[in-house]
């Protein structure tokens, strides 16, 4: 990936999104059960991919998607917060699995301008992170797809409850994926790490797959961005010790302060949650949650996408060409 730069605030500006991101970030003072949580994850927690072409998955290629929630909506355009390291082979078309089982196209080839990272890599490998280990990603689609809402972790204190939503990666790579949500409790909070902005420590296992998900309250608020499992060896993230027992993420309330400081405008969600959205997930989760072949939904004729495909415009997150009526 090539360095980011910060591009100027007039460019990166859509009219049509142009709205406060200090938006009122109160104590929750609801609480709902873990089965209504879950079903708030189920419908905004959607898998990114890359797309696969046909004799990828015979030829073993390594193939590795992650999760992600609908943080915000312009008209038709979606965005997505995810993790900066499940979108970070760019010059590639991404997919992303919505609650009803459709996949969106992102193009990554003919433009630059449908994942916006928050975060750089420093290395080769992406082993390190200058900034934050986010990305958000955006996709077009006429449909209506919940947003999760936005929370504020620093109202929490060690042992609430956290709940962690992604789509795991079975050890066997078994082409049928469920959804799961996993319960747990806040551990700790510190300052955002030099390496990738973590600063959630909580109880919650979590597993390959599930990058990028995110972490919610007790009030079904989203307060984090899933981004790395339990310490492996030598590798963990903020406490070497607590790391050993807990996964980490990223709070919100620093993507937040980074898109601000980016010029990246998005409207989010207010608290609370929507009590239909709670009834709508509870009644569909049975079809949401399953993809009986995964490598099946995300496997697209690439070049006829590339050629006849949209490649971006006027409705992009970073805006360098000059449009009609903008």
């Amino acid at each position: 990936m090539p360095p980011m730069t910060k591009p100027p605030l007039a460019r990166v500006m859509i009219a049509t999104l142009v709205a406060t991101l200090a938006i009122p970030l109160v104590a929750a003072d609801i609480v709902l059960t873990e089965e209504q949580v879950d079903a708030i994850a189920s419908q905004t927690t959607v898998v990114i991919g890359q797309g696969l072409q046909k004799g990828d998955i015979e030829a073993q290629r390594e193939w590795n998607p992650g999760s992600g929630t609908i943080v915000a909506r312009s008209g038709d355009r979606y965005y997505v917060l995810t993790a900066l390291h499940v979108v970070r082979t760019r010059d590639t078309v991404y997919g992303v699995r919505t609650n009803d089982g459709e996949v969106h196209l992102v193009d990554d080839v003919n433009t630059h301008r449908n994942i916006y990272p928050l975060g750089r890599e420093a290395d080769e490998f992406g082993e390190t992170i200058n900034g934050l280990d986010l990305a958000v990603v955006e996709f077009e689609s006429d449909r209506n797809y919940p947003i999760a809402v936005m929370g504020d972790s620093a109202t929490m204190s060690p042992g609430e409850p956290i709940f962690v939503s992604g789509w795991p990666t079975p050890d066997n790579f078994d082409a049928r994926r469920v959804r799961v949500t996993e319960t747990g409790e806040l551990t700790a909070m510190f300052p955002p790490a030099d390496d990738g902005g973590y600063s959630l420590l909580y109880s919650n296992e979590t597993r390959r797959g599930m990058s990028g998900g995110p972490v919610f309250n007790a009030a079904g608020e989203l307060i984090g961005v899933h981004g790395r499992g339990r310490a492996i060896d030598q590798t963990y993230c903020l406490d070497p010790q607590l790391s050993e027992r807990n996964s980490c993420g990223i709070q919100t309330v620093h993507f937040i302060n980074r898109a601000m400081a980016q010029g990246l405008i998005l409207k989010f969600a207010e608290p609370p949650v929507d009590l239909e959205m709670i009834a709508t997930g509870l009644a569909a989760r049975d079809d949401a949650d399953t993809i009986e072949d995964i490598y099946a939904l995300f496997t697209f004729d690439l070049s006829t996408l590339l050629r006849d495909g949209p490649s971006g415009g006027c409705g992009s997150l970073l805006l360098d060409d000059n449009c009609e009526g903008f």
